[in-house]
């Protein structure tokens, strides 16, 4: 890899740690998987399902290096099941830690 890609590919990866967007959606969604399906083939399934109808977003969280967060949770909240928003902190919480963890490692080989 030269090290015009080298920089580029290490300019993404700031950009991607620099950010955390999580989305959480409830509903129903049907389709054989076989594990030949990647997360990309999942993501248009969610993708399809949204603008079908089939699954509605309960809680979206977007939190900024610089502190700047957006956040929704879906009005009605007796509608949203309480695993799903569990399940919202825990993967806002494991992106945080993840990112942490890999600032730490950059720092350190530095």
């Amino acid at each position: 890899m030269g090290l015009k890609k080298a920089l580029g590919a290490l300019d993404n990866a700031v950009k991607d740690l620099t950010s955390l967007h999580v989305q959480t959606f409830s509903g129903e969604i049907t389709s054989t998987i076989d594990g030949s399906q990647s997360y990309d083939n999942i993501r248009q399934l969610v993708k399809k399902a949204s603008t079908n109808g089939d699954i509605t977003l309960v809680a979206e969280t977007l939190a900024q290096f610089d502190g700047d967060s957006y956040n929704f949770i879906k009005q009605e909240l007796d509608d949203i099941p309480k695993l799903a928003l569990e399940v919202h902190k825990n993967a806002v919480q494991s992106g945080i830690d993840t990112r942490l963890g890999l600032l730490t490692l950059f720092k350190d080989l530095f």
